[in-house]
Formats: C-alpha cells, structure tokens, sequence
C-alpha cells in the first residue's frame, strides 16, 4: 500500500543527549527549529505584548476581581489574572502555590511552575526563581535521559515534552539548561512533525481519539509557546494539525460520547476538546470550530470551572462561527483509514435525543500499542448506541510478557481482539498467536514478533533504543510496508450515500486468509449494507460474521430479521447470505465476553485484577450474533442489511435479492422512510459496485408490496480508488 503524503526526505540534527536515545546518533543534519532564539522579554508562554494587549481589551470594564473570577482559581488562572490586571496579590498568590507545592516535581507541576515562572517573573525574588529552577531542571534531565519515552508514534513523548518545553522557554536567559534541553527537544519535534506531515495529514491518530488528547493536543500547546516565544510559526501549514478540527466533530456523536475505537476509557467530550478547539480555532481561524465550542452541550465540554482562563486565554468572540451543516456527511481519514458518516449535526438536548445517524468504518495500518484487530470493522448510532466496539479498556499494560497474567486479562484477550468488533473471524485451530493471548479466531497478534515489540516508534530519526539493541530498527521511513494491514481501497461519499470498500487480507495469517474484503454502503438517513467475501486457505477453517449489541437481539416471529434497541434507538438486522447458515447468540450474565470457552469479566470485576469501576459513556456491551455459513468452502460471501430507527417503530427493511450468480449479487432495498437502493455487487477479488438510489416522493409501496419509484439522485458504477468529498475543507 502507498503511504499518505509526501515523504520529506530531510537530514536530522542530533546535539548530545546526555546518555539519551540519541547518543551516538548521527549529528550532521539540521532541523527546522536551528537559529531560532527565544526572546528576552517576557511573558513568552502563549503571550506576547500583542496577546497581553487583546487580553486588556477583551476584558476592558470589569474589575480586577471579576478578570479574576473569568479565569478561575487555578495557579494558571491566578497568574493570568495579574498579567491582565497588574493585581500584584493576585500574582503573588500564583506564586505561593507553586512555591508552596510538593517538593517532588512532576508533569504537571513542573509546567505549571514553568507557566507561574515567566507569567509572574516581575514578582518573583531571585531565590524563589531559583527554586522553581531547581525543582524543575532535575526532573526534566531525568526525564530526557529516559529514552522509552522520547518517539514520535507514542503519547508519552508529548506529555513529556511538553513541561521539559515549558521550562527550556521559560528558564531562557536564566540557566544553561535551556540550551541543553532545545539541543535535545529540537530532533525530537522535528520528528513529530514529520510524523504529522508525512503520516497523519488528515488529522486522524494511530493510537486513536482518546490518545490523541496526549499527542496533537499536547504538540498544539508547544507550538503556540514557541510561535510567541520566538516569533516563528512552525505550524502554519500543518495540515495535521488543522485537520485535527475535523477530527474531533466527525468522531463526536449527538449525545457527546466518542467514537471509541482502539483503546479509550474516557468515551465523551470533555475539557480535552474544549481546550483543542479553543486553540485550533484560535490558531487557524475555523468557523466550525468555533460553532462547536458555542454549541456542544455536554456539560463536561463547559468551561472548566477553575480552569476558565483556557477560555480567557484563546477565546474570541470575533471569531465567526461556520454552520457544520456546510461540511460533507462523511469524511474519510486516510492517514488511520478511517471513514465516518453522518446524517446531520444535530445535538442531543434535555428534551429529546437527536434523529441523526452516525457510522464508522476503518480498515487501515497497524500503529501499535493501543491499536485493536478491528480492520474492516464498523459502528453504528441512532438515538443510541446499535452496532458497537465491545469490551472495556481495563488498561492492563504491563502485563504483556507474562503468560500467567495475560491469560487473566479480558482487555488482551477479548477487547483488543477482533472477536470484540464487527468483523469476521476464521478459525483454524492450530494458530498460535503471539503473547500467548487466547486464539478468537482473529486478526494477527503484532505487539510482539517472537517476542520483540514490532511497532513503529520514531519517523526517522535512526536512534530509538530497541529491545533487540539496534538503533532505527521501528524507523516508519526506513520500513515501508512493515505494518501495512489493512487499506481502504474504495470509497466515494454524497450527501445520499457513502460506500466503502476495506482489504483486510493482510490483516491476518497467510496460512488461513487468502482475502478479505468487505464493502459498506451507507444510505442515507439510515440503510446499511455489508457485503464481503472471506476465502480461507481451508474449507474447514469455520467463518463467523459478528455484530455486537448491547441489549439481547430478539428474532422476528417470520424468522427473517433480528431486532435490538438502546437508548431510544433500534437496529433491525437481515441477513441474506449465505443460503444455507446457521446463527447463534451469544451473551448474557457472564457470557458477555466469551472467548473460546472462557469467560472473562471487565471493570469493576475485572478478571485481571485491575478492577475499577466504569467511567462515563463506556459500554462493554452484553451480546453478539455469530452468523456462518451452514457447508464448509473456502470462498464464502455473506451480505446483510441493517435499518436503524427510533426504538418504538416496527419499520424493517424491504429486500428483493434479486440475483445471485458467479459474477455478482443484485439486490434492491428500501423502507418507509429511506431511499430506495438497487445495488450490485461484483463477487471475485476485484470488488466493486453499482449503485442507483431512487428519492420516492416520498418513498411509497403500491398494492402489490413492490417500491414505486421517484427521483434517480444517483446513478453509477463505482470502481476502486479513493475519491474525496466535495466540499472537503
């Protein structure tokens, strides 16, 4: 598969790490960050005298008390207060609880003391800067010299960065170790950048929604530190970084919650989000942007309480807001081969749940640690969560190279798994997957090969220390195609449809897939259809299509079609093929994460043994349909329709499957209130569809139960290829 992006092929800068990963690295390169200069005056931190005086302004009229109200009563609040204001007490009172904190630096408080520290310089004595030095400057060169956390793949090189950042901007002038800490910091974003420009320019994370809150919200608060610091922009053209926006609304569902693929314990939008957007608005002037921040209702999105001074800080109220209703109803993130779908942007309120549709599909690489073996799996929410990721992220790390303790785990053996998705396993008795996790049937274990972790970590900087002692060895430039698993190979998207098409043959071992393709169609507002083909290397390697649900699926009298409802919501699932097939339930009381005849538990009983108790908008799930096909063949195809609707309607979808031959399986679908849909799927190993969507007016049956049709909005054939949405920001 061809990488997203052009590679920029540019040379590195190592200085001396002082024992860190990059000792004995190459040092003739350059980075884009060379000659910069922190300036003199302060403060630096998001603020310059430009920003301090649009502060002023903003806050013109009020009182000294009542700026200090706006900006709440953490340190940073505290602190901002006084630079608006000239409020000495103020200050000196943010100046207090830094120097009155715990004596142990960490993260947070060493960025915090960073922030008091050049926000506050005029009220500080020279011994009280020395103290914030002296506790900060050992944990940052600890922190330096500890190489696990310095690459650009993982989250735990922002959240590091960031404090150490803080402190080198803050501490210029002051202290030698700011030169030091920029020799050091300056390759390491370099890298990050290039990760971002040349990996994830559609805005999409390998690691996933809820991890990106340590990446690009982290990298965000970097570089606008510096942009003031120094007067340079270095994130201007990010594309990353301004699609982060998009990111963020089309992963954000009507009632708040996330998309919760791969590992996410925190599945709603929270101050996380408040803080990137108010940055991300600020920054790159997004309309859209700024219509989320005035309308998201979740009441974790509001201004934090004591943390008011984000909104303070990066809010403005000149900033017009851009109707979302003008963005495309679906988007797809090549970088994480992602695509999502929607049938509008409309918020659930205290009155009623929004009618709107949300849908996601992925099938794309293999980025490591908290990645799931989910390729050509999707979700699907309606008034409440109907087709969902299951399983819970227990977070059981640590134990990944103890057989005895991961065969406890529900999060490596059931939640990470392909069984927890709505995919399709193939189960040939004999594999082995690696780390010993228990055999579901599913996609290739590749945390570890043969025992060593095979994950990328750096772009290329050619020095991440290795379990195997080679430098560069997880380098993403240096290993094209290493951890390609998965591509989405078609996709075209209206405002009536989206249809996807994902390969995930690589996805698991060649001695059992030979192909695995699967193609979605999404009709608007609430129609799916999911074909695939699955052609094992064994006609005995037994097939099972999955659909997850929350609640018990119940079977419809006639035997044709099962219904499961949520929330305010309904799923009706049909299936047409194969023929002969046999389907089961499984879930219940014990049964709900049931891997090859063990029973595993999550949260608050978790079998692991980290147990801890649910937090909002996490939903294990409770039960799963396993559809196979009745005979044993290698090649089988399986096609099923899905309708969604409010829980208390009774409309199920109208099929007519109309051929089934050696070439292609035909069908036409429709309902009371969709879109009628004749679809043509073309079987074999070269995937494609046609497609025509008849708007009835409104849709109608005549006496004889057959669809009448109206307008023809679409009409086509779609073939292979990625073709991007029209009016794509």
């Amino acid at each position: 598969m061809k990488h997203v992006g052009v590679v920029i092929v540019l040379a590195l800068a190592f200085a001396a790490h002082g024992g860190s990963k990059a000792e004995g690295a190459d040092m003739s390169g350059k980075t884009r960050f060379d000659g910069m200069k922190i300036r003199d005056s302060r403060p630096r931190i998001w603020l310059d005298d430009g920003r301090v005086a649009w502060l002023k302004k903003k806050m013109a009229g009020k009182s000294a008390g009542e700026v200090r109200t706006e900006c709440g009563s953490s340190t940073e609040g505290l602190a901002l207060a006084y630079l608006i204001t000239g409020d000495a007490r103020t200050g000196r009172e943010a100046v207090q609880k830094v120097l009155e904190g715990s004596g142990r630096a960490g993260k947070a408080s060493v960025a915090t003391g960073a922030i008091v520290y050049d926000w506050c310089y005029p009220l500080l004595s020279g011994e009280e800067k020395k103290t914030i030095r002296d506790r900060a400057i050992p944990w940052c060169k600890g922190a330096m010299k500890n190489g696990r956390n310095w690459r650009s793949f993982h989250n735990g090189l922002y959240s590091t960065a960031v404090p150490v950042s803080f402190a080198a901007i803050a501490f210029s002038g002051d202290d030698p170790f700011s030169d030091e800490a920029f020799a050091f910091l300056n390759p390491e974003w370099e890298d990050v950048l290039r990760t971002f420009e040349n990996v994830f320019p559609d805005g999409a994370w390998g690691e996933g929604f809820d991890y990106n809150r340590h990446v690009s919200y982290d990298a965000m608060r970097y570089f606008l530190a510096l942009k003031t610091a120094t007067g340079e922009d270095f994130i201007a053209d990010s594309l990353h970084l301004r699609n982060t926006v998009y990111y963020i609304m089309y992963c954000t569902k009507p009632n708040g919650l996330v998309i919760p693929e791969k590992d996410c314990d925190f599945p709603f939008v929270g101050e996380w989000e408040r803080d990137a957007m108010l940055m991300l608005a600020s920054e790159y002037r997004i309309g859209c942007a700024q219509h989320y921040l005035d309308h998201c209702p979740s009441e974790e999105f509001a201004p934090a309480g004591r943390n008011k001074w984000k909104d303070v800080l990066w809010y403005d109220p000149a900033l017009a807001e851009a109707d979302p209703a003008a963005l495309p109803a679906s988007r797809i993130f090549r970088d994480d081969g992602l695509v999502i779908a929607r049938s509008g942007w409309g918020w659930d309120s205290p009155q009623a749940r929004s009618r709107e549709t949300w849908m996601a599909f992925r099938c794309g690489r293999y980025y490591g640690d908290h990645a799931h073996y989910d390729n050509n799996s999707f979700e699907i929410y309606c008034k409440g969560e109907l087709a969902i990721d299951s399983g819970r992220y227990d977070d059981d790390w640590g134990m990944e190279q103890d057989p005895k303790e991961i065969a406890k785990s529900q999060f490596f053996n059931y939640y990470q798994r392909t069984i927890a998705h709505n995919c399709v396993l193939v189960y040939d008795p004999n594999e082995k997957l690696e780390m010993d996790v228990l055999n579901d049937g599913g996609q290739s274990e590749l945390l570890r090969i043969n025992g060593l972790r095979n994950v990328p970590e750096d772009y290329d900087q050619g020095a991440f220390p290795s379990e195997e002692g080679k430098k560069g060895t997880c380098d993403w430039r240096t290993n094209p195609g290493r951890w390609d698993t998965g591509e989405i190979i078609a996709y075209k998207a209206t405002e009536d449809f989206t249809y996807v098409c994902g390969d995930a043959t690589r996805s698991y071992s060649d001695t059992k897939v030979r192909s695995f393709l699967r193609q979605f169609v999404f009709v608007q507002p609430n129609v799916f259809v999911v074909f695939d083909r699955v052609v094992s290397t064994k006609p005995e390697f037994k097939k099972t299509w999955l659909l997850h649900t929350v609640d018990e699926p119940v079977q419809a009298p006639d035997g044709a079609y099962y219904e499961a409802k949520y929330g305010e919501g309904r799923l009706v699932f049909m299936p047409l093929l194969p023929e002969k097939r046999t389907i089961t339930k499984t879930g219940g009381p014990g049964n709900e994460f049931l891997v090859g005849g063990i029973h595993y538990a999550c949260g608050p009983n978790a079998s692991s043994g980290r147990k801890a108790d649910l937090n909002r908008g996490e939903l294990p799930g409770g039960w799963r349909i396993e559809e196979s096909p009745a005979d044993p063949a290698a090649e089988d195809y399986f096609l099923n329709v899905i309708l969604v609707t409010q829980a208390d309607s009774t409309e199920k979808p109208y099929v007519n499957l109309s051929k089934v031959d050696d070439r292609e399986v035909a069908l036409t679908v429709t309902s009371g209130k969709s879109n009628v849909a004749q679809m043509t799927f073309a079987k074999g190993d070269r995937p494609g569809l046609k497609l025509k969507i008849d708007r009835g007016v409104p849709p109608r049956r005549g006496s004889d139960g057959k669809a009448r049709m109206g307008e023809v909005i679409f009409e086509g054939r779609i073939s292979n290829g990625i073709e991007l949405e029209q009016g794509r920001p």
